[in-house]
């Protein structure tokens, strides 16, 4: 019966040395991350890209993707994004280099209403003075905030752009673009 006894407290050892050592394992194995082979690499066949650092060059021309759609004149207008909440630069069709041509290609785009016009313009010491009609300050005046920044800052943007200036002055008939809640009397610059 002693031999008996002693088998069974032998077996008991044994079936709690090796659940103590799978205990220990698993304890272990949870606090040391998983060893695995990275996978294989091969060589590209292109260079890879380094990632784009920040453009410290100020005043870069923004170029769209399509410049040119129709391969006549090609000029950048601005024109709203869907929301109608940033501008964006897109290639459009000119008739000629002319102040009126990047108005009609604006209107075109659907950035001005149709019958918004040039009357003069002049540049002075990096400023462009841009005299328009009346249509274009009725619309400003009806357009609500939003669309007021997007009426006037796609007319700013493109004759930056397009002229090389440094801002823009909008009249409306001689006078001061004027909203309805804000005079417009000094030069603006165009928006990023």
């Amino acid at each position: 019966m002693k031999k008996r006894v002693w088998t069974i407290v032998a077996v008991i050892v044994i079936i709690a040395v090796i659940i103590g050592a799978c205990i220990f394992g698993y304890v272990s194995g949870q606090n040391e991350p998983e060893q695995t082979e990275p996978p294989a690499t091969t060589e590209p066949d292109t260079p890879q890209e380094e990632p784009e650092q920040p453009d410290d060059t100020p005043d870069t021309p923004v170029q769209p993707e399509n410049p040119n759609p129709s391969g006549g004149e090609s000029v950048v207008v601005y024109v709203p994004d869907e929301q109608g909440e940033t501008l964006t630069p897109v290639g459009a069709d000119a008739e000629d280099d002319s102040d009126q041509a990047l108005i009609d290609a604006l209107i075109t785009a659907g950035s001005l209403p149709e019958g918004v016009a040039v009357n003069s313009s002049s540049t002075a010491d990096g400023v462009l003075t841009l005299d328009m009609n009346a249509a274009y300050g009725e619309a400003v005046r009806s357009s609500g905030t939003t669309g007021e920044n997007m009426l006037i800052y796609s007319l700013v943007n493109t004759f930056v752009q397009a002229r090389g200036v440094d801002s823009v002055i909008i009249t409306v008939d001689g006078a001061p673009l004027e909203s309805g809640h804000e005079i417009y009397d000094y030069p603006l610059q165009a928006t990023n």
